[in-house]
């Protein structure tokens, strides 16, 4: 197939995309450099199909092999255009979200605290490169304790156990803390801010 290049890249374009959020926690702080490869790697493919349209135009549209290739790589560029981060949504699929809290760190390093329905949680967070953290929990009253936690980095360790404390009103866009705890020595913890909860708790 003369076209064969431009389609193989597409093709691989278009897995990238559409499998990153599988995969961008393991990278750290390659995630990054990765992302801007990937806009860059978006760009040229425009200016390759621009090309092709103008090849297209010149032959009067007599070709069906390269309409076939613009018609493809246009459908993918329009769905990154509209899905940058994929049209699979990998986070439903791992479970519903029982639990949102996130954390606004310093240097705008941001984390988001995910506990699911099936006992899972996952925690990502977003500095300098991204590092997710997955594992299960249980709940005892109004305390959710981690277990089974899994890391890039086998030597760290995690939070023994969060706090939900809600509050009485809805104030804007947060609904209470969660405080994250070292251990049951650790008196000041980290807060993150709950958007999201389903939680039964008794106040």
């Amino acid at each position: 197939m003369k076209h064969k290049g431009l389609i193989i890249t597409v093709i691989i374009f278009f897995i990238l995309i559409n499998t990153i959020k599988y995969w961008e926690g393991i990278l750290g702080i390659w995630a990054f450099p990765l992302f801007l490869i990937l806009v860059l790697y978006y760009l040229i493919l425009i200016i390759l199909i621009i090309r092709q349209i103008i090849f297209a135009i010149k032959e009067k549209f007599i070709y069906k092999e390269r309409l076939i290739i613009i018609i493809a790589s246009l459908i993918v560029l329009t769905l990154t255009y509209f899905k940058p981060q994929g049209i699979i949504d990998y986070d439903k699929l791992s479970g519903k979200d029982i639990l949102v809290a996130d954390h606004e760190g310093a240097a705008n390093c941001h984390s988001v605290l995910k506990f699911k329905e099936n006992n899972k949680f996952v925690d990502k967070s977003i500095c300098f490169g991204v590092d997710e953290i997955k594992g299960s929990y249980y709940k005892k009253g109004d305390t959710l304790f981690f277990k089974d936690v899994t890391f890039r980095e086998s030597e760290k360790r995690y939070d023994e156990f969060a706090v939900i404390k809600l509050f009485k009103a809805n104030n804007g866009i947060y609904l209470g803390k969660l405080i994250s705890y070292k251990n049951k020595k650790d008196t000041i913890g980290i807060a993150f801010d709950i958007t999201k909860h389903s939680f039964n708790i008794k106040q």
